[in-house]
């Protein structure tokens, strides 16, 4: 199969020039030789016509005699009509009068009938016209040696075949000419990949494509941006995870040397208790990364219809030991609402908000989570707590990457969770904002999630 685009358009449009010009020469063939033909004859009876007008009225009584003969020094000049003889016969005594010089010895028309004739001379074919006077005394017969004909018609088809292969090979230069420049960016674009290094991925320029090209390339730079976006998250995921983990790894090291080498039971039980903590909230931060990473890789994309009701119930039990450690209240003041989204990233936001209630929450507080259906159709969610809340001028950057606000109660965060849930609720078209807690103090935030058929438009 052929690969090459330029040889492709140059088969093709050969092919379909070859059988334009077959289709036109044989019919252009047949006109001719019905043109020729009506042409030769045509010739044959206005000469016959002539030569029998110009014929004395007793030519018939002249007889044959010696021709007349050109001077000495004068030489016959060949002609078109060389080929071409005529005879004048009397009728009465079937005798010929005179004829051309190498018109055959016999009359070209045996029958002495007048009009067209197609007969054999010493077995070559010719074509003959006969025409007698009003009298009837005399018959002049003017023919040609048929062939003729057929040497007219093959001369004009070489030189319209040879005329046709110079148009041909012209128009197939150019074609390949035009090809060849339209392709130019084409191969420059395939230049320019070739050189990039291993990592750029850059959008493809586009500047000079055809447009049949355009396209294509479009696609492509769609897969490179989404390509790029797949290795930012990569990279995003890999600075996430040496960031937060590389403080805590040590801190844990520290604090099991210290449980180590310890000789005081005392001492021993205070470093493993924060060896204890320490692990808990790095695995709390490692399941963090994860659901980072599997967020912005973009796995929750497949979507359906979810109950917040429900998703809230399960993970408020995962959370009923970490409450009961520092005997905090998980309020629940749901009703069914179902929004449409991923099952999965759904009960990621509902954890994290959960889990940073109970974290920054004080010993003894509540966290109340409620969820109910707007007259409007859209779902709001709402988790709150009694804790020391955040500082108003911090609340904007709450939902920052890394961002810690300055109130706690003593724990350091990672500054993942509430980033995590502003992107999962992005996702899901939802309008995500920061408050006040419980009791006009803690800290809160709500979430609006469209009505389903507003939420199954965009997606």
């Amino acid at each position: 199969m052929m690969r090459s685009l330029r040889a492709r358009l140059l088969v093709v449009l050969t092919l379909v020039v070859l059988a334009a010009w077959a289709i036109w020469f044989a019919c252009q063939y047949q006109q001719m030789t019905r043109q020729q033909s009506g042409l030769w004859d045509r010739s044959l009876r206005s000469i016959a016509e002539q030569i029998l007008l110009s014929l004395p009225g007793d030519i018939e009584a002249t007889g044959t005699g010696p021709r007349l003969r050109l001077p000495r020094d004068t030489t016959a000049l060949a002609g078109k009509f060389d080929n071409l003889h005529f005879q004048a016969w009397a009728l009465a005594r079937r005798e010929g009068i005179v004829a051309s010089a190498h018109a055959p010895a016999g009359p070209m028309r045996a029958d002495f009938s007048d009009g067209y004739a197609d007969v054999l001379i010493e077995g070559v074919p010719w074509r003959v016209f006969s025409v007698s006077d009003a009298e009837g005394r005399v018959q002049v017969q003017v023919g040609h040696d048929a062939s003729l004909q057929h040497h007219e018609v093959k001369r004009w088809a070489r030189a319209s075949l040879v005329t046709a292969l110079l148009v041909l090979a012209g128009l197939a230069l150019a074609v390949w000419a035009v090809v060849r420049w339209s392709l130019q960016p084409v191969l420059r674009l395939r230049q320019a990949m070739a050189a990039r290094e291993t990592l750029d991925l850059a959008p493809l320029p586009e500047t000079g494509l055809p447009s049949e090209v355009r396209p294509l390339v479009d696609s492509f730079n769609t897969l490179l941006q989404r390509l790029d976006h797949a290795l930012q998250n990569e990279r995003q995921f890999l600075s996430e995870a040496a960031h937060e983990l590389r403080t805590p790894l040590a801190a844990l090291l520290t604090q099991a040397q210290v449980a180590l080498h310890s000789s005081d039971p005392d001492d021993t039980r205070r470093a493993l208790g924060r060896l204890i903590r320490g692990i808990e909230r790095t695995s709390r931060l490692a399941q963090q990364l994860l659901d980072s990473a599997r967020v912005e890789s973009g796995r929750g994309e497949d979507r359906q219809g979810v109950d917040l009701a429900q998703v809230i119930a399960m993970v408020a039990q995962e959370f009923e030991l970490v409450s009961a450690r520092k005997r905090q209240r998980i309020l629940l003041d749901t009703r069914p609402c179902t929004v449409t989204g991923n099952l999965d990233d759904l009960g990621i936001l509902v954890r994290n908000l959960l889990d940073n209630g109970l974290r920054y929450g004080h010993e003894g507080g509540r966290v109340e989570i409620a969820c109910r259906q707007a007259a409007d159709g859209a779902s709001v969610l709402t988790v709150r707590d009694d804790g020391p809340g955040v500082v108003d001028g911090e609340r904007e950057r709450i939902f920052e990457r890394f961002f810690r606000g300055s109130n706690g109660n003593g724990e350091r965060g990672s500054g993942i969770g509430l980033s995590l849930v502003a992107r999962i609720a992005r996702a899901h078209g939802a309008r995500v904002q920061a408050e006040s807690g419980l009791d006009g103090r803690g800290f809160g935030v709500r979430l609006v999630f469209p009505a389903r058929g507003d939420a199954d438009d965009r997606r």
